[in-house]
């Protein structure tokens, strides 16, 4: 999943190429926790799809339970929001 880094609408460049993904997400931030939807995701980030966009800002931290695709175990990781538009917002992977 690596490659060149691409240029993006939003004024950054992705390191890790994205690979499309659909799979229910829950994440917390400030103690609170929320669910989406994962549209996508490489090694170094994911795009979260949500209803609640409104609560998040660029800059903000968030802490993801991400599922395997098999339906069985879930990777804990955590990011940055980098952008947000009114689907959802792309986190950077700490």
């Amino acid at each position: 999943m690596g490659g060149k880094p691409m240029a993006e609408g939003n004024g950054f460049r992705r390191t890790h190429e994205r690979k499309s993904y659909s799979a229910e997400v829950l994440f917390s931030h400030q103690d609170r926790m929320y669910s989406g939807t994962i549209r996508n995701i490489s090694l170094g980030g994911a795009f979260i799809e949500t209803a609640n966009i409104h609560r998040f800002e660029k800059g903000d931290t968030v802490s993801l339970s991400i599922p395997f695709t098999n339906g069985g175990k879930h990777i804990k990781r955590e990011g940055r929001i980098k952008w947000k538009d009114q689907r959802g917002f792309a986190v950077a992977f700490s």
